[in-house]
């Protein structure tokens, strides 16, 4: 059973918005996060796949942390995106600063969460900006660019110097492409959080342009039936191996603050398919000498 929103150590207000959110109960990677101590002020490393809850998990840190907290990006348009959903958090003031939208130095010293890219960070601690000095709780969303040649140097002196400036402060790090989380881990000192847990599968298929379906390597099969104008049109044929699963569907992007938690029967797929041209389909497939060219099933 997965641990529910009000067990949390977090504000009824909070919760209640989790709840409008439809988000009740926590998803296994997120629940394995609080078990390590990330509402505890532990340092974390969360190696998870997209759309597995690694904002929630952010936000649970951020929202526990004794003090203020800050999201460093590597994208502007990502900094954004998170800020606006931070500043939907009932009694929390966010801050923003990417050099494109920067708030005044005021008032990221009295904000709860500044969003920040790393250069940003990196310039806010060369120029001796306080805030920096006050921080509780870092998270790092897409440590995996410690590895990167352009970034990964900015990114690991920025988070050594924050740790210098401020001990003590808490360091939770997210990715879902991380080839090396036992170093990273070693290195911050964190507990390791590591699935493979999806709230939606990955499958295979194989297309068949003659019988006009999908072979998928779970058995189940998507028919593909054509108009006249061979606009493509999917219908579902399961295979039912009379067992049960749960789905969680993570109604967010790979930011996953809003998540919604369903059960249902294996003999339900939910499948996107854009409309496409058959002929197109075939003609390409052909130029490769042969039909049922193995391809990747659409995921929800």
């Amino acid at each position: 059973m997965s641990l529910d929103i009000k067990e949390l150590p977090v504000s009824a207000a909070i919760r209640e918005h989790y709840y409008d959110a439809g988000i009740t109960q926590l998803y296994p990677p997120q629940e394995a996060a609080v078990e390590a101590g990330v509402v505890d002020g532990e340092n974390v490393i969360v190696a998870i796949p997209t759309a597995a809850g690694k904002t929630l998990i952010a936000q649970l840190a951020m929202l526990t942390a004794d003090g203020p907290a800050l999201y460093i990006v590597p994208l502007r348009a990502l900094a954004r995106e998170k800020y606006e959903a931070f500043t939907a958090l009932p009694g929390i003031e966010a801050a923003i600063s990417t050099g494109d939208l920067d708030t005044a130095e005021d008032d990221l010293e009295t904000a709860d969460v500044v969003v920040a890219t790393a250069e940003k960070v990196d310039s806010a601690i060369r120029n001796g900006a306080s805030w920096v000095d006050k921080l509780a709780c870092v998270v790092v969303d897409e440590v995996h660019l410690l590895g990167s040649a352009n970034r990964g140097p900015t990114l690991e002196i920025t988070l050594a110097t924050i740790q210098r400036r401020a001990p003590g402060v808490q360091v939770v790090a997210l990715s879902a492409t991380i080839d090396n989380p036992e170093e990273v881990a070693s290195w911050l000192d964190a507990e390791l959080v590591s699935s493979t847990w999806r709230p939606v599968s990955l499958r295979t298929g194989v297309y068949d342009a003659v019988d006009e379906r999908v072979v998928f390597d779970d058995g189940n099969r998507l028919s593909i039936a054509a108009d006249s104008n061979r606009t493509a049109t999917p219908e579902i044929e399961t295979v039912d191996d009379g067992t049960d699963t749960d789905t969680d569907t993570d109604t967010d992007t790979d930011t996953d603050t809003t998540q919604t938690q369903t059960q249902t029967q294996t003999q339900r797929l939910r499948l996107r398919l854009y409309p496409m041209r058959l002929n197109r389909v075939d003609s390409v497939l052909r130029s490769f000498g042969h039909v049922g060219k193995q391809r990747h099933s659409p995921s929800s």
